[in-house]
């Protein structure tokens, strides 16, 4: 049953985030066109000509980035708690499968579009050919990969690949957990909703912060000082993130459902 809720999730979604993701490949085409061959040409006509189609490649990433988390939000409130949710909640399958059909889905089309993001951003301005080099440099603008040597760590890398991905799963389950949560109100649900993910999100600021202070006393003692982020703290942290929302938004969709 698992298999038959995510291929009714990918049928509701794919019709437009399908185009969306292939807009981002197609503007990442001619930008990548246009910025290569400006590097030969300084002609006032190519250059303007450039500029305007990175800045429609620009545009481009923002708008399907912010829809495609709009969207996916509001498909999982219209399919879950609106007027869908009435056809959802009377099918014979447990609660569990119903969330983890959701989020694999959405984190599916998030893991899709920022994986075509990101290749477009290293495509774009790698200009030597050093495709491998300059991916990895980006992941270290994320989360550092090296080791003390200064060399690439396989396994490090590896498990910031992980931890990026747990992070989607916590970003997914944290919004329908909002959503869920939001449904307990009597009144102005999508309100309570956003003024709940506001206080998740400032206790998630307050560990973050209590983490860096951990790291600079422990620094402090060994006579270091360095606060970069490791993806031991994500990773776990995500992990713990991923049970409480997913155990809210089940709680609520098990033993609070309601649909009025």
């Amino acid at each position: 049953m698992l298999g038959k809720l995510m291929k009714y999730e990918w049928s509701g979604t794919w019709k437009l985030l399908l185009p969306a993701n292939l807009l981002i490949v197609v503007t990442s085409f001619f930008a990548c066109i246009m910025v290569r061959q400006t590097i030969f040409d300084y002609d006032d006509g190519a250059v303007m000509l450039t500029i305007l189609v990175t800045l429609t490649y620009i545009v481009s990433m923002i708008l399907v980035f912010v829809g495609t988390a709009i969207y996916l939000i509001y498909h999982f409130y219209t399919t879950t708690y609106g007027d869908q949710g009435y056809l959802l909640h009377t099918l014979p399958v447990d609660k569990h499968q119903i969330i983890i059909a959701k989020a694999l889905v959405s984190a599916a089309w998030i893991l899709i579009s920022s994986f075509i993001m990101y290749m477009s951003v290293v495509f774009l301005l790698n200009f030597e050919g050093n495709i491998y080099e300059d991916f990895m440099e980006a992941l270290d603008l994320i989360i550092v990969t090296r080791t003390d040597s200064g060399a690439v760590s396989v396994f490090a890398t590896m498990m910031t690949l992980i931890a990026l991905i747990v992070g989607i799963f916590v970003r997914v389950l944290k919004a329908a957990a909002c959503i869920s949560l939001g449904q307990l109100s009597s009144n102005h649900k999508l309100l309570v909703s956003f003024a709940y993910y506001f206080a998740i999100y400032i206790i998630q600021q307050l560990v973050n912060t209590c983490y860096i202070m951990l790291l600079g006393v422990v620094g402090r003692k060994r006579g270091t000082w360095s606060l970069d982020t490791s993806w031991e703290f994500a990773l776990i942290s995500g992990l713990i993130y991923v049970v409480v929302f997913y155990l809210l938004t089940w709680h609520v969709m098990d033993k609070r459902l309601n649909l009025d």
